[in-house]
C-alpha cells in the first residue's frame, strides 16, 4: 500500500491518509484540504506545519488565502537522499563522541529500571542489547520472530556464538523451531522443544540482571526491558524448573 511509504517517512496512518488526499487534490486552501480529509481546520494547520518540517508540503498565498501543496512525488527521492546524508553525518558525530558520551553516562546517579519499546524500529534497538549479552535463557516463539523480526532469528544466536556465550532456549514447536534447532543447537547453546500443547505468542529473555519481554501481534511489536537482578534471578529459577520438566 502507498501508505507504507509515508509511514516509513515518519507519518502516522492518519497523517499518511491526509497527505495522500492532498496529493490527489493538488494545490488548495487549507480549509478545502481539511474538509476532504475529514479533519478539523485547527488540527489540519498543526498537521500542515509538521509536513512542512518534513519537507513534504509547500504553502503560498493567493488572493489573500493560504494554499498548501504537496511536493512533486518525483522529489521524494531527493528528500530521502537528504535524510540519508543527515543520518550519515549524525552517525559520524556519534562515533566521534561516543566514548565521551559513555563516560558522561556513567557519572549519572540514576539508571532507568524499566524501558518500553514500541514498533519494530524501537524493538530492534532492544534486540541489539540482547545481542551484547554473553548468556541468556529464553522462552522463544521462532515462528513469530522469523515473521516479524526475521533478522534477529539468526543474528542473536550467531552473535552469541561469535562472543563465545551460552544460552538455553525453550521453543514453541513449529517448523521454524525445527530449523532453528538444526542450525544453532550446540553444547553452549542448548535448545529444547516445549510440549505441543504449550502455546504463547510472546518471548521472554532472561539475563543475569535483566528481563526482556517481547509481544508480537499481527501488525505490531512491543517490548519491555526490566533491569532488576532479583526479578531476573526469580525468572531464571522458574525457567530452570520448566527446563528440567521438559527434558
Amino acid at each position: 500500500m502507498m501508505d507504507d511509504l509515508f509511514i516509513r517517512l515518519g507519518l502516522s496512518q492518519k497523517e499518511s491518509t491526509a497527505f495522500l488526499e492532498l496529493v490527489r487534490l493538488g494545490a488548495c486552501p487549507v480549509s478545502t484540504w481539511a474538509k476532504h480529509a475529514n479533519i478539523n481546520r485547527t488540527s489540519m494547520y498543526v498537521m500542515m506545519e509538521r509536513f512542512k518540517s518534513l519537507g513534504l508540503v509547500n504553502t503560498f498565498v493567493h488572493k489573500g488565502i493560504m494554499y498548501v501543496q504537496a511536493i512533486r512525488m518525483a522529489e521524494i527521492s531527493a528528500l530521502l537522499y537528504d535524510k540519508e546524508r543527515v543520518m550519515e553525518t549524525t552517525r559520524g558525530l556519534l562515533e566521534k563522541y561516543l566514548a565521551d558520551l559513555q563516560k558522561l553516562e556513567k557519572t549519572h546517579g540514576i539508571t532507568p529500571k524499566v524501558r518500553f519499546y514500541e514498533g519494530k524500529n524501537r524493538v530492534e534497538a532492544m534486540y541489539e542489547e540482547v545481542v551484547d549479552e554473553r548468556s541468556f535463557k529464553a522462552f522463544f516463539n521462532p515462528e513469530r520472530v522469523k515473521r516479524v523480526m526475521p533478522v534477529y532469528f539468526h543474528k542473536i544466536p550467531q552473535m552469541l556464538k561469535a562472543h563465545g556465550g551460552r544460552a538455553k532456549e525453550l521453543l514453541i514447536r513449529c517448523k521454524e523451531a525445527e530449523e532453528y534447532l538444526s542450525l544453532y543447537k550446540s553444547e553452549k547453546h542448548e535448545i529444547l522443544m516445549l510440549p505441543r500443547d504449550v502455546k504463547f505468542s510472546s518471548d521472554t529473555i532472561i539475563t543475569e540482571q535483566k528481563i526482556f519481554l517481547v509481544g508480537y501481534s499481527e501488525d505490531d511489536v512491543v517490548a519491555t526491558e526490566i533491569w532488576n537482578e532479583e526479578l531476573a534471578q526469580t525468572q531464571s529459577v522458574l525457567f530452570d524448573l520448566v527446563w528440567e520438566k521438559t527434558r
